[in-house]
């Protein structure tokens, strides 16, 4: 049987943080030293009997009354290593009931958001990275001491160079018994709020609540700095080695943690700007700067409205809707577009043309005409030597096309042709005897 000390993953409340899933590097990290386990069922004193850290990574159900009460056994009686993460947005986002348990403790986790003003390294404001946040003395010093990326600046404290990766995660509320091991420092906002806090009974029992589950992230864990305090963290929850003096904690800077329910209606009612407040005292009290005062409708100037129709003369009448005009300096717009062009359909080959036909004059297409009609007769057998009555309805067609004597859209018989022909030379020959 395998002597290693057990810790072991809770999923039975849908954690959003898994060893099979986005903690995997870190499973292959603990696996070194450790038996990793995961638990699916609901939580019973047997069960955590033989755990010594007990991990509850972004719980995303609620607790009943009665695993409560089996985590307050195991921290207080069998003196096991609770470990809480949540993520941005607190309670109201997992849907958890978790600070109901870790409140008897000193820890609440806050529904909020840490972020950065400004872009150092990350590109995503959410994804923090926090200087001077190592709060506890004995912790960066520790840190100090390892090979992990430090800011070569002259800071006046140490604890300055060390920065640590704070993405997606909420801040703390710690009071006693608890204390704060991480803080969002004077660069994250909000400033020196508490990111981690960290409790124990002096009897072996212990809790550690992280405001971040993603500090331990796949993504996240390959930060020298984060991993570093990955292996402080656990030594601290696992053994007894590290032991902690009120002198740890006694130059802790934090700030009151305060609530704007609408910063952007905040922001459109400050009463002065900074140019503006120049040559002015500036109040003590940043919120005195913002005209908090409710606006309101009131109907009691209309009395004083409608005496004012008497004094003028004036029939009062209920306010009309006036359609605008509005005048246009420009000329009518008109589209822009373009009407299509087309292309032109190409010439029929030269050689379709009768050049003859085209270009010849009436009397030569007269003549032609008769020469064709003669050399038919020519060529025809001696018994058919005479034109039959078709061939000689076309002819007379044809030549009445040539000469114009009707249109070519009408399709006039021959005889009516020749009626034609006949009433013309008719008219003529009065003109003929003068």
């Amino acid at each position: 049987m395998s002597s290693k000390p057990v810790i072991c993953f809770d999923i039975s409340k849908n954690e959003r943080f898994q060893i099979s899933d986005n903690y995997k590097m870190l499973h292959r990290k603990l696996k070194v030293h450790w038996n990793v386990e995961q638990n699916d069922a609901e939580l019973r004193k047997e069960r955590l009997a033989r755990v010594k850290i007990f991990v509850l990574a972004g719980p995303q159900d609620r607790f009943t009354e009665d695993e409560f009460e089996v985590l307050k056994h195991y921290v207080e009686v069998q003196g096991g290593s609770l470990v809480v993460f949540l993520g941005e947005g607190g309670e109201p986002e997992f849907n958890t009931n978790v600070n109901f348990f870790l409140e008897q403790y000193g820890i609440y986790i806050n529904g909020d958001t840490v972020v950065r003003p400004h872009y150092y390294k990350n590109f995503h404001p959410k994804e923090c990275i926090v200087g001077g946040g190592v709060v506890c003395e004995s912790m960066w010093r520790h840190l100090l001491k390892l090979d992990i990326e430090k800011v070569d600046y002259d800071f006046s404290d140490e604890k300055y160079k060390i920065h640590f990766q704070y993405p997606y995660g909420a801040t703390l509320n710690v009071s006693e018994p608890a204390n704060v091991l991480l803080t969002t420092g004077p660069v994250v906002y909000p400033f020196n709020r508490p990111l981690a806090g960290y409790f124990t009974n002096g009897k072996g029992g212990k809790i550690l609540a992280v405001g971040s589950g993603y500090i331990w992230h796949d993504k996240y864990l390959q930060d020298k700095t984060n991993d570093a305090m990955f292996e402080y963290l656990i030594k601290l929850l696992g053994a007894d080695e590290i032991t902690y003096t009120h002198l740890d904690f006694n130059d802790v800077e934090l700030s009151d943690n305060k609530y704007f329910t609408d910063i952007g209606f905040l922001a459109d009612m400050p009463k002065a700007c900074l140019i503006d407040s120049i040559g002015t005292d500036m109040p003590t009290d940043f919120k005195q700067m913002f005209d908090m005062r409710l606006c309101r409708l009131s109907n009691r100037l209309l009395k004083d409205v409608m005496d004012t129709y008497e004094q003028l003369h004036v029939k009062y009448e209920p306010l009309k809707i006036i359609k605008p005009q509005f005048e246009i300096p420009l000329p009518n717009v008109q589209l822009a577009t373009f009407p299509p062009i087309f292309s032109e359909p190409s010439a029929p080959p030269l050689e379709l043309y009768d050049l003859d036909e085209t270009f010849s004059g009436a009397r030569s297409q007269l003549a032609h005409m008769t020469g064709q009609v003669l050399q038919a007769l020519q060529s025809k057998e001696p018994q058919r030597r005479a034109l039959n009555q078709r061939e000689l309805e076309n002819y007379i067609k044809e030549c009445a096309r040539i000469t114009a004597i009707v249109d070519d859209r009408q399709d006039m018989a021959a005889r009516e042709i020749l009626n034609i022909v006949a009433r013309q030379i008719v008219s003529y020959r009065p003109y003929a005897e003068d």
